[in-house]
């Protein structure tokens, strides 16, 4: 009876589902695509089209800071005036870059298959015009990646993709699109595609950009949604794609996407990439109801400069010191940032940045940004304001104390993934270790202070993580170390 009613679901299922699994050589490719949601998910008429994508772009914060080297990023898929404004911040990251080749990169919401599917050649039309296949690209990544098949139906009535394509079209220019759409797949298969990603990016670096399409939380209230959504855009934002996968698993994370921004997740953590959130939002923000929300989420994924960063000169060191005590007199006594002009290079790149604050030879505050996230004269205002007031450890600081308030700067090279712990150097290396969830930083002058051996640096790492001091041994740990300048007044 069991079996009986099993197969009565899974028949029902299929029903509405459509299966393939058939060749390129079984399904005929139609020579244009038409657009299926145009007038549903976004107008149907071109002008009102064009209309409504430059004012999403156009009101995107123009103060909002767009990381350099961009190779990929995440935008929502709903209906434009649902998850429209948050998208936009996608595209003005890459608005007017050289790309001539888009990745479009979902998974399948009406269609079941294995594997990932592939819409090798053609052309892709909405109301602002046609789109061609690259096939040449399509046909190399199919050779790299056997998991990705020909399955031109499985695209039919997907719309994750399609909603994509006129925001590429009012920011690019003479660029074709490889669609893909991933189905039942495996963490391998993940594995896969992300290496296939990150062979096609290095070997086509400035002129492939892969956007992957996907949505949040689903129908939660909207308190629960923007904390499901927080956890899912941290765990994000520190490529800890294994932890996310695991939290998607047991459902504590949510993304209609999910394979697909993992995979995209394992290549920028190949490509030594960054992850960076531009935009947040769910459809009680800007459609209204808030008893049952939709999330979501804008993010770039970019790779920091390979040459390096330059080390600070001490005219710079200097005026990071400067903008820093400005900025700390300023929060404390009246609870205002001072506004500055900023000029110089070095100042305007991003670097992953600690503000510490001692009185009296003794800590009073540290709180930093691990990796880049803005830059790095911003970093040092925003993070001597949270030094000053928002670490747990310590009571905000007061006004009397503003005198005997000494600041240090530590600007912090990109993490590096240790194989050996023979790399780590204590006194030159800072530490920063992940596992489960769990994640803890020490900079290097740390170990200095305290004399520790290389071995007491760790398991003092492993304790700030809230982790068995011996849980570094563990094959499951994430240990990575970085650099640091560091100066003080």
């Amino acid at each position: 009876m069991r079996r009986m009613l099993t197969a009565l679901i899974i028949g029902s299922f299929l029903a509405f589902v459509p299966s393939y699994g058939g060749t390129a050589a079984e399904e005929p490719i139609p020579q244009v695509k038409k657009a299926v949601f145009a007038g549903s998910f976004y107008p149907a008429d071109r002008h009102s089209l064009q209309v409504l994508v430059d004012g999403y772009l156009d009101s995107t914060d123009s103060k909002a800071d767009m990381p350099p080297g961009v190779f990929a990023v995440i935008a929502p898929h709903a209906g434009y005036v649902f998850s429209g404004k948050v998208a936009a911040y996608s595209y003005k990251a890459i608005q007017a870059k050289g790309f001539k080749t888009v990745v479009l990169l979902g998974s399948s919401h009406r269609s079941f298959f294995t594997g990932i599917a592939l819409y090798p050649s053609g052309t892709w039309e909405t109301p602002l015009g046609r789109v061609a296949i690259d096939s040449a690209m399509a046909r190399k990544m199919a050779s790299q990646c056997p998991n990705i098949k020909s399955l031109p139906r499985a695209f039919d009535e997907e719309h994750s993709l399609e909603v994509q394509l006129p925001f590429l079209q009012r920011t690019l220019k003479d660029f074709k699109i490889v669609p893909l759409l991933t189905g039942s797949v495996e963490k391998a298969d993940m594995s896969a595609l992300a290496e296939t990603l990150a062979t096609i990016l290095k070997q086509h670096k400035g002129r492939v950009l892969v956007v992957v399409s996907s949505d949040m939380s689903h129908y939660h209230p909207y308190s629960e949604a923007v904390r499901i959504d927080s956890s899912t855009l941290r765990l994000m934002g520190e490529l800890n794609w294994k932890t996310l996968l695991e939290g998607i698993a047991k459902k504590e994370n949510e993304l209609c996407a999910a394979p697909a921004v993992i995979a995209a997740m394992m290549a920028a953590e190949k490509l030594g990439g960054q992850v960076q959130l531009l935009q947040y939002a769910n459809s009680g923000d800007t459609a209204g109801d808030k008893s049952r929300v939709v999330g979501y989420g804008s993010a770039a994924l970019w790779q920091p400069d390979a040459r390096g960063t330059a080390p600070l000169t001490d005219a710079e060191k200097k005026r990071l010191l400067s903008l820093a005590r400005k900025t700390l007199e300023g929060y404390v006594t009246s609870k205002t940032i001072p506004v500055v002009d900023v000029r110089e290079p070095r100042l305007l790149e991003r670097s992953g940045v600690f503000v510490t604050l001692t009185m009296r030879g003794q800590l009073r505050g540290c709180i930093g940004y691990i990796r880049p996230m803005a830059p790095l004269y911003r970093s040092v205002m925003e993070m001597t304001v949270a030094a000053s007031s928002n670490d747990m450890r310590f009571r905000p600081v007061s006004k009397e104390e503003l005198k005997e308030i000494s600041i240090e700067i530590s600007v912090l090279s990109p993490l590096k993934p240790v194989k050996s712990v023979s790399e780590i150097q204590v006194g030159t290396h800072g530490l920063y270790i992940v596992k489960s969830g769990n994640a803890g930083l020490l900079l290097p002058q740390v170990a200095s202070q305290y004399r520790w051996s290389r071995d007491e640096f760790l398991q003092n790492t492993c304790t700030k993580a809230g982790l068995p001091e011996d849980a570094w041994k563990d094959k499951e740990t994430k240990i990575y170390i970085f650099s640091a300048q560091i100066f003080s007044e």
